[in-house]
């Protein structure tokens, strides 16, 4: 991935923050964190530059963990763009080296908690950044689907209900019921309509806005290297009944390369 610095005091599009012990995709699928339809979907969905945002209400639940986790299904070039919460001043807007087409704006958390977060009018105006053709992949705080979109929509922000269509892709992640750990049980995805945005729950499998059968089959193919013997089975199932699988290449895999910092949840 291409790495941009910015010659401000607050602007660094480098690596930018992760969680302090990320752990792989396929770390997340082992421990049932994710599914593999739902990693597939997931994996397709960046595969064609849809924005994704995660959200869970605990801190430290691990939202930041699954969206670095699906990075590597970003497709090349893409240029991460990591905004500075409350520093951030959109100056790479104006910055001719920064292609819309080919750039990810990646955002911690959207909260009010720190200042590294975005709040304010910095949300409502990265939603806008979508229109222009950047991609965007955040975090948020959310206990459910329409709490995460109401906090929005609501007071302070107000965002504009057309402007929700801009996440795209919507996962809820949630303390797993009677046992340690988490799970990814909903997603949803976000697109414009007439009367503003279209909230559509999708099910399991289901093809997110802009993804065919095709391109979903090869975000299949693309997470096997991910996938414990629990699961291998399944995907086995799933290359065997697609006969054309050789028109289908495997999507390419690269290392996120991002910095180790206490940051993010």
């Amino acid at each position: 991935m291409h790495a941009v610095r910015y010659e401000t005091p607050y602007h660094w599009w480098g690596p930018g923050p992760a969680p302090p012990a990320p752990l792989a995709l396929r770390d997340l699928l082992r421990n049932g964190t994710i599914d593999v339809e739902c990693a597939s979907t997931l994996w397709a969905g960046l595969a064609q530059r849809q924005s994704l945002t995660v959200i869970g209400g605990p801190s430290g639940l691990g939202k930041s963990t699954l969206l670095h986790a699906v990075l590597p299904a970003l497709p090349e070039p893409t240029q991460r763009l990591y905004l500075r919460g409350c520093f951030e001043t959109f100056a790479f807007q104006d910055d001719l080296r920064c292609v819309p087409s080919n750039s990810a704006l990646l955002v911690n958390e959207i909260s009010p908690h720190l200042p590294i977060y975005l709040w304010g009018p910095a949300v409502q105006r990265t939603l806008e950044a979508r229109d222009a053709g950047y991609q965007i992949l955040a975090t948020a705080h959310g206990r459910s689907f329409l709490e995460f979109a109401a906090s929005l929509t609501g007071s302070p922000l107000r965002v504009p209900a057309r402007l929700l269509a801009a996440f795209g892709l919507v996962a809820l992640l949630e303390p797993a019921p009677g046992a340690t750990g988490r799970r990814v049980t909903e997603l949803w995805q976000l697109s414009p309509s007439r009367d503003g945005v279209s909230l559509d729950r999708l099910s399991p499998g289901g093809l997110p806005a802009g993804v065919s059968t095709d391109q979903m089959d090869a975000a299949r193919l693309a997470i096997q290297p991910f996938v414990s013997n629990e699961n291998t089975a399944l995907v086995t199932e799933l290359r065997e009944s697609d006969p054309s699988e050789k028109q289908h290449p495997a999507l390419l895999l690269t290392p996120t390369g991002l910095e180790q910092t206490p940051a993010g949840e």
